[in-house]
């Protein structure tokens, strides 16, 4: 008979990958240049990609307050 998992250790590995995927909801650079000051560029909300044609994702820099859009 196969070993089963304790709930404890199911429940704590549970909880390391939900604070994983909720650091990726946070705004993080993701190593484009601004075309106002040549900062880095963040993704404002990375798991929110907008249903154009081509899909974009909202993009900001921190430096200079540079709000745009990059093809995802």
């Amino acid at each position: 008979m196969a070993k089963l998992k304790k709930l404890e250790k199911h429940n704590a590995e549970r909880h390391q990958n939900y604070y994983a995927i909720q650091n990726s909801y946070k705004p993080h650079p993701n190593g484009l240049e601004c075309p106002e000051c040549g900062a880095e560029l963040w993704d404002s909300n990375p798991m929110v990609t907008l249903t154009s044609s081509p899909p974009q994702k909202n993009v900001h820099c921190e430096k200079c307050d540079y709000i745009g859009y990059r093809i995802d």
